[in-house]
């Protein structure tokens, strides 16, 4: 059976995404890769902000000052291993000669939800479902 589905923009990669009313928790990535980099982007961003301010600056010196610590009660180091300057690197085109770029035209396309693989109906919302 059909179900009512949402078009919406992906937040991070701004890709189209169907995504059916089962699946809809508000979602704004089209997918677990968009919403893991946008959180990574956003932790990153968040310790950069952290970083600036007073309270970072001496965390981190505190922090950098145990690890130079730590780094002079090392005493022995092993040698580096010698580096072979005689490899071959393989040089590959990144296209498979099998791979098809087009769809045959008579095959008829279906609106599907991106999470689950549902089939959806031919008309999409654009916005949430207003609940009574």
């Amino acid at each position: 059976m059909h179900s009512s589905a949402r078009l919406f923009n992906c937040a991070r990669c701004r890709r189209q995404a169907v995504i059916c009313r089962h699946c809809d928790r508000g979602n704004q990535y089209c997918g677990s890769h968009c919403a893991r980099t946008a959180r990574t982007e956003a932790q990153r961003l968040a310790g950069r902000r952290y970083q600036l301010g007073r309270q970072g600056r001496f965390a981190h010196a505190s922090r950098q000052q145990r690890y130079r610590l730590r780094q002079q009660q090392k005493v022995t180091h092993q040698g580096s291993t010698p580096v072979a300057c005689d490899d071959l690197l393989i040089c590959s085109t990144g296209r498979s000669p099998s791979a098809s770029p087009h769809r045959p035209a008579n095959v008829q396309s279906q609106i599907v939800c991106h999470f689950c693989r549902s089939r959806a109906v031919k008309f999409l919302r654009l916005d949430f479902l207003r609940r009574p």
